[in-house]
């Protein structure tokens, strides 16, 4: 389980808010019940990211901003750092509780299972699992939606993506059933869903 408290964390919260513009669908905190599910979908994983992210965390492994570096280390193409994705998890509770104003983070311990690539839909979500008091627990999943291609009525590739192009969908993940596929104006869209990063949250609100 990871848990960061670290002055790290906050540099990684800061590059995202100076970054990521991305809001949240919020809900009122005296509303919260369990069940109730806060949100963020980031649909901005690119190298240039990456790139920016690497230069303000200090994390330069090559695996992440280039992809002949991360071919020679068996991953394909580059991706995308551990704590890049765990920031976005805890901006989800920070923009919750705006930053103090309704409450503060207690804790947070997730799982890292999954890569997160370039061009990936990262969803953040956190589900109210019981409340206690002034505390809220939270569960917690990060979900990637990597898209491979899009074929037509005929079965034939209209549009590639980098999955698709650099082989990032193993059998072991049709095996799972993670590939799946959706209609989508331009033909039949197939795609992976896979949960990245399982864990849990603790938050206590203000008086």
């Amino acid at each position: 389980m990871l848990k960061i408290k670290t002055m790290n964390q906050y540099a990684i919260l800061l590059f995202l808010l100076v970054f990521v513009k991305e809001g949240i669908k919020m809900v009122n905190i005296s509303d919260l019940k369990v069940g109730q599910v806060l949100k963020n979908e980031f649909e901005g994983i690119k190298r240039d990211l990456l790139k920016q992210y690497a230069k303000a965390s200090g994390d330069t492994n090559p695996i992440h901003t280039n992809d002949a570096v991360a071919e020679r280390a068996g991953l394909k193409g580059v991706i995308a750092h551990g704590l890049l994705s765990f920031g976005f998890i805890s901006k989800l509770f920070e923009d919750f509780l705006e930053h103090g104003k309704y409450g503060t983070i207690i804790d947070i311990a997730v799982q890292m299972r999954g890569m997160v690539r370039v061009g990936d839909l990262l969803i953040t979500e956190a589900t109210v699992n019981k409340i206690e008091g002034k505390r809220v627990y939270f569960d917690v999943k990060q979900i990637t939606i990597t898209s491979v291609d899009i074929k037509d009525k005929d079965g034939t590739i209209v549009k590639q993506f980098e999955a698709g192009e650099r082989g990032y969908i193993s059998e072991k993940d049709i095996e799972r059933g993670l590939v799946k596929t959706k209609e989508v104006p331009e033909g039949i869209l197939t795609y992976r869903e896979r949960i990245a990063t399982p864990g849990q949250a603790i938050i206590e609100l203000n008086d």
